[in-house]
């Protein structure tokens, strides 16, 4: 889908700028405390609250597995798993090819499958669809498929 593969080329800052202007200034900081580094920005906004309260994940590697539960469902979107073709078509469909309701989009349907408001997780998603940079969205895919290659691998030869 070609609106899936323009925003996976976007700049990081025009990313940011798809989501809420009070967001953004927090990521950004979260950006300059980690050097940059996306996966590590997005484990600080789960794990961001208050203080004196629990973190989203209650503790800080339940953050990371909760990233990596949101990896998984951007994935699906982008790459074209079939639960998200009704979002996807609503994209293609829509006369708006903002950044921003792309991103809205996609935050609303994968927060409703995880369970989580949109708004939320929609930072998240920003951060992560930073992460796959300039790479093309096709070779993004694959190389997804490779990385759980092993994994899936190992699972088969458990149940033998």
């Amino acid at each position: 889908m070609e609106e899936l593969n323009n925003l996976c080329q976007s700049e990081p800052n025009e990313l940011l700028l798809a989501i809420d202007s009070f967001q953004k200034e927090i990521l950004e900081s979260f950006l300059v405390s980690t050097g940059n580094d996306y996966l590590a920005s997005a484990d600080k906004w789960l794990n961001a609250g208050p203080s004196n309260t629990a973190k989203f994940g209650g503790e800080p590697n339940k953050a990371i597995i909760y990233r990596d539960k949101l990896l998984d469902e951007v994935e699906k979107f982008i790459c074209g798993d079939n639960r998200y073709d009704e979002d996807r078509k609503k994209i293609s469909e829509s006369a708006d090819k903002s950044k921003q309701y792309i991103i809205g989009v996609m935050s609303t349907a994968i927060g409703s499958t995880m369970g989580v408001a949109g708004t939320f997780v929609a930072p998240v998603i920003v951060l992560l669809i930073m992460s796959i940079g300039k790479m093309a969205v096709n070779a993004w895919c694959e190389m997804r498929k490779e990385i759980k290659k092993p994994v899936e691998i190992g699972q088969q030869n458990e149940r033998n």
